[in-house]
């Protein structure tokens, strides 16, 4: 029986990771119709990092990750966790064009039912050259 159980855990993992797509922003760029309204996984650097509060008073973030106009923006509720420069892996839906009342947001992924995970900070570098500095 426990083995039936890990054997159902592992074919579950397995489907949930199939279903989640590591991308480039160039693929969504790209191919953006391939990938709307789909979970995907995208890394890069935060970059126009923006904590805002909404008429209602709810709390969200948004930043970009990419280069000039070549970006995707990433929108979630609640307090950021990630500064301005870090490595993030970001996971979430995708949407070539969302509408939000009188709003239209293209190229977007929401991670309010994903995950932002920071892989590197900026802030930490910053530290580790402060104390190289000062052993000195």
């Amino acid at each position: 029986m426990r083995y039936a159980r890990f054997v159902l855990f592992v074919l579950v993992l397995t489907a949930f990771a199939w279903a989640q797509e590591q991308v480039t922003v160039q693929a969504l760029l790209n191919n953006g119709k391939q990938y709307d309204g789909k979970q995907v996984v995208l890394v890069g650097t935060v970059r126009e990092l923006k904590e805002k509060v909404s008429k209602k008073g709810n709390p969200y973030f948004t930043f970009k990750i990419g280069e000039g106009k070549q970006s995707i923006s990433i929108f979630g509720y609640g307090k950021a966790n990630v500064k301005e420069g870090d490595r993030v892996r970001v996971t979430g839906k995708f949407a070539v064009e969302k509408r939000v009342a009188y709003a239209t947001y293209r190229n977007e992924i929401d991670v309010s039912k994903g995950k932002v995970e920071v892989l590197s900070s900026t802030s930490s570098e910053k530290e580790k050259g402060k104390q190289a500095q000062e052993k000195r």
